[in-house]
């Protein structure tokens, strides 16, 4: 049995890759393989991740939760261009200061022109028959690689990262050092800090590391920061993505700068996402969704 020609999210889970990295590559490699032929090269990099980052946090918060596959496959352009606004809409009633740092991948959103949207629909398609919902359902799945770092890896050139000094650890190294670090149990609320983070492959492997020695890491306080707008908006989804909880700054600037100086940039920009969501509770208008916000 099939919904709009794909199967239920439980059998779909029952055919996703055994790994997360497995299954990380697969997205990946079916969003670039569908953008190259479709859209060419890789061109518009924030639409080509903005749209795979919102169709992730689309996804519901556990396996068991609601399957929004059957929603999202039957829409056109304009329909999962609407979706995608309204799922915006909901990120920026919840937590405001990430969706602030998060602009660089839905900014485009606010004024789309006929090439922003040409074949979206499709490359939403081609996501979610990967298992992009089922993929960023699964903590476990997520903390096993990092989707936006590879997905950016492989829209980017090694010729377009090398001029800037933009290299991503491997997950495996990431993987090791996470080890080697959180020998000692480390106090609940204690700092920890990623300063050149990139899309957050380190905090991707220390959370998975403190997951799995039974310590959520919610209860920690998170720091990240990069220097390409972009990358920050990943770091802002990952952490939604990896569960990290209430207490992450995501900062975006030069980190031989002092911290100070990026903390207070930080804060600045904290207290006018929150007051600009007083004043715009909506953050794009949308067409069908009266409520302003997705369903989830």
């Amino acid at each position: 049995m099939t919904f709009y020609g794909i199967p239920p999210a439980s059998i779909r889970r029952a055919l996703a890759p055994d790994s997360g990295p497995d299954h990380a590559r697969r997205i990946v490699g079916d969003a670039v393989a569908w953008w190259h032929d479709n859209r060419g090269g890789t061109s518009d990099l924030p639409i080509a991740v903005g749209t795979l980052a919102t169709l992730a946090l689309a996804a519901p918060p556990t396996p068991a939760g609601r399957d929004f596959g059957p929603m999202l496959i039957p829409l056109n352009d304009a329909g999962i261009t609407d979706a995608l606004r309204a799922i915006w809409n909901t990120c920026w009633a919840r937590n405001p200061v990430l969706t602030d740092t998060a602009r660089p991948l839905h900014a485009w959103l606010a004024q789309p022109n006929d090439t922003d949207t040409r074949g979206l629909a499709d490359y939403a398609r081609v996501l979610i028959r990967a298992g992009l919902l089922e993929y960023a359902s699964d903590v476990t799945r997520c903390e096993e690689e990092d989707v936006l770092g590879l997905m950016v890896q492989r829209m980017r050139s090694y010729s377009q990262r090398q001029p800037v000094g933009q290299f991503f650890t491997p997950a495996t190294v990431a993987n090791h050092m996470a080890g080697n670090l959180f020998t000692e149990p480390l106090p609940h609320g204690a700092r920890l800090v990623e300063p050149c983070a990139g899309t957050g492959t380190m905090i991707r492997a220390a959370a998975a590391t403190l997951r799995f020695q039974g310590t959520d890491p919610s209860v920690f306080q998170w720091w990240m920061n990069d220097i390409d707008p972009l990358l920050a908006g990943c770091l802002s989804v990952n952490a939604a993505l990896w569960r990290l909880g209430p207490r992450v700054t995501v900062s975006c600037g030069d980190s031989l700068r002092s911290v100070q100086d990026l903390a207070e940039s930080a804060r600045q920009r904290a207290v006018a996402a929150i007051a600009e969501q007083k004043r715009t509770p909506t953050l794009y208008p949308t067409s069908n969704w009266p409520s302003s916000h997705w369903p989830g």
